[in-house]
């Protein structure tokens, strides 16, 4: 089963599977090393089980991850499928968590096309408009100035994607791109998606 990356259907319940996994693995070594220490001195005083505390906080760290990707749930597959029905020849992004340290927004969904960025925030605690002005900069910052929308109502939405894809020819027509050297095979609209999930969990 290939590995579901961010930005893509399905991410945070995969996520949630492989981080796990690593969990487990991680704590593994530091249980194993004061049962050894354990087994060998008859005591928990041992060289051993100052081993296992030090090496107990990369597992430490992975629990944070653990939470993190248990605190948001995947885009339901009914909603999914009704936006994905819409995609067109547009680029899109799914389950977007984008991190800032004043606010941090689950998108559930984003359509990119020429210079617009699109997106459905359904979290009606959100503070979307942030997100939406966050984004715009940083887009702006790595040279892509787009128009950014992130709405909360999901049919108009997809009314918006529609459009989008109504005029997708004329929306993409006469943009000038310059190759990112960080993504060498990527067109413009990719390396904005690109940007999108450097800026999410």
């Amino acid at each position: 089963m290939n590995k579901i990356g961010k930005g893509e259907y399905g991410y945070f319940r995969s996520e949630r599977r492989r981080r796990l996994l690593i969990l487990i693995l991680l704590m593994i070594v530091p249980v194993s090393l004061v049962i050894t220490g354990l087994v060998l001195n008859g005591s928990f005083q041992n060289l051993l089980t100052v081993v296992a505390f030090v090496s107990v906080v990369p597992g430490a760290m992975a629990l944070v991850s653990v939470i993190m990707v248990f605190l948001h749930d995947s885009l339901p597959e009914e909603e999914y499928r009704e936006i994905s029905a819409h995609t067109g020849s547009l680029l899109m992004a799914y389950e977007l968590y984008v991190t800032h340290e004043k606010a941090s927004t689950y998108v559930d969904a984003v359509a990119i096309c020429g210079n617009n960025v699109v997106g459905f925030v359904s979290d009606p605690k959100a503070d979307a408009a942030f997100t939406q002005e966050y984004i715009k900069k940083t887009l702006r910052s790595a040279g892509y100035s787009v128009n950014v929308n992130l709405m909360t109502n999901r049919d108009k939405f997809i009314e918006r994607m529609d459009s989008l894809n109504e005029h997708a020819e004329s929306l993409r027509e006469g943009i000038s791109f310059r190759p990112d050297s960080r993504y060498p095979d990527y067109n413009r609209e990719e390396v904005i998606w690109a940007i999108l999930t450097e800026i999410s969990l």
